[in-house]
């Protein structure tokens, strides 16, 4: 995936979230970005997209993620095309600018999700190669966290999906985590303010580095 510019250059700092139903993104995010609000000009939520300068919008919770079969090939490579046509708009056109007014990005899924588990997005297996192609035009995050939780806990919490498909969805995202940059993965079978503190140890971490590679300022995180 291509760069999102100068991460050493810019105050903003911009994150995707992983993790399957049941990981505790939503509530972890929720956790983090309030215990940060202090540290940064302004906070922005999205959901998988930028949907076009929409930002976050509360949603019903995914019940059933694979019970929609699959769209066909062609309508599946222009949703593909129309959802790369997001991530770039939404980048010049939101994201970029808010990360250099000290802004914190936050993202509940991001592109790469798709290639962890088609089905949810109605991707035929067909398709996966042009998915996997357009990943590398995607602008990038600064850092991406993966909220990883045993199967047999994510089965526990929220049983919408088959155990073994659990397992898998596990074992791809710490396969990919493996070859990503700025990958980081957090154990969220623990307590929320566990999984909070290790998300934005990773956060502060990145900002003190980022400062002391620069010498400018210091990121202070509220207690």
């Amino acid at each position: 995936m291509r760069g999102s510019g100068s991460f050493k250059e810019r105050s903003g700092l911009w994150i995707a979230v992983f993790g399957p139903d049941g990981a505790g993104k939503s509530a972890a995010i929720q956790r983090l970005t309030a215990q940060l609000s202090l540290s940064f000009r302004e906070i922005k939520r999205f959901h998988f997209r930028p949907r076009f300068r929409r930002g976050w919008q509360d949603s019903p919770p995914v019940t059933n993620p694979h019970g929609k079969s699959p769209r066909g090939f062609l309508l599946s490579i222009l949703k593909l095309l129309y959802w790369l046509a997001d991530y770039c708009y939404g980048y010049v056109a939101v994201i970029r600018p808010a990360l250099l007014n000290s802004a914190l990005i936050v993202f509940d899924r991001y592109y790469p999700d798709v290639l962890v588990d088609p089905v949810r997005y109605r991707l035929p297996a067909s398709t996966l190669r042009f998915a996997k192609l357009l990943a590398q035009l995607v602008p990038s995050p600064d850092l991406y966290i993966l909220l990883d939780v045993p199967a047999e806990a994510l089965q526990q919490r929220k049983p919408e999906v088959t155990c073994d498909e659990s397992r898998r969805q596990r074992l791809a995202y710490l396969q990919m985590f493996q070859s990503m940059p700025n990958a980081f993965i957090v154990d969220a079978a623990c307590s929320l303010d566990d999984v909070t503190q290790q998300m934005k140890a990773v956060l502060v971490e990145a900002m003190a580095n980022r400062t002391q590679d620069r010498n400018e300022v210091s990121l202070i995180a509220p207690a």
